[in-house]
């Protein structure tokens, strides 16, 4: 099996389990269904990567027709963490994020200290969603800023860079005391990065703003 080519696999199924999600059930069923097929048969998957795929889509199969509950369905994905291949983590935290909503913050919160770091990351990635809509601050995260994993500290940047552009000051004045008491290398590189885009992109909107407003008094 090999495993970059498995990845691209990653988005259809999570595509496929979100339409079943979004009420296209038997849809999105057949179609998940026949990319773990065609995984196995193109050699991308093994058998205990199939049964594992096969075993996600019937839970989440299962909580789509109301046979299962949210809070079983999170304990689900958590436990998989543990159980399931790495291979599957990406697919697991995409799925984290997608069914996460306000009756998920208790989960995470205690989410948020388990010793599995993946499991950690899907705490950050479900908060994050939840900052998105406006649901909770961004002190929920704070506790990331010193995770004694790598990982995670690496994922809370990198999921953050995203908002940089948008020029919240929030974010910047997060990442600055972040990069205030962060020592591994590879990561203050990639909180400066994150900071270093958001001034050069409002440097290059006030040239922009400049330029529209020299346009105008030359009509």
């Amino acid at each position: 099996m090999t495993r970059g080519k498995f990845e691209q696999m990653i988005q259809p199924i999570y595509i496929s389990i979100s339409n079943m999600l979004s009420g296209d059930i038997e849809g999105g069923k057949s179609a998940a269904l026949r990319i773990v097929r065609e995984c196995l048969e193109n050699g991308l998957c093994d058998e205990e990567l199939r049964g594992q795929l096969l075993s996600l889509i019937d839970n989440f199969l299962m909580f789509a027709k109301g046979e299962r509950s949210y809070e079983n369905l999170l304990n689900y994905l958590k436990s998989s963490f543990y159980t399931y291949r790495k291979d599957l983590h990406g697919l697991l935290l995409l799925l984290v994020r997608e069914i996460c909503d306000e009756r998920a913050v208790g989960m995470m919160k205690k989410w948020a200290s388990d010793r599995e770091p993946s499991v950690r990351i899907g705490s950050i990635k479900c908060l994050l969603k939840l900052y998105e809509e406006g649901k909770l601050g961004l002190d929920q995260l704070e506790e990331f800023m010193t995770d004694p994993s790598p990982k995670v500290r690496e994922a809370l940047v990198s999921s953050l860079q995203r908002y940089c552009s948008t020029n919240k000051a929030e974010v910047r004045s997060f990442l600055s005391r972040m990069l205030a008491i962060e020592r591994r290398s590879s990561i203050r590189t990639k909180i400066i990065t994150a900071l270093s885009e958001t001034i050069e992109e409002k440097k290059h909107k006030e040239k922009r703003k400049g330029w529209i407003r020299r346009l105008f008094r030359g009509r």
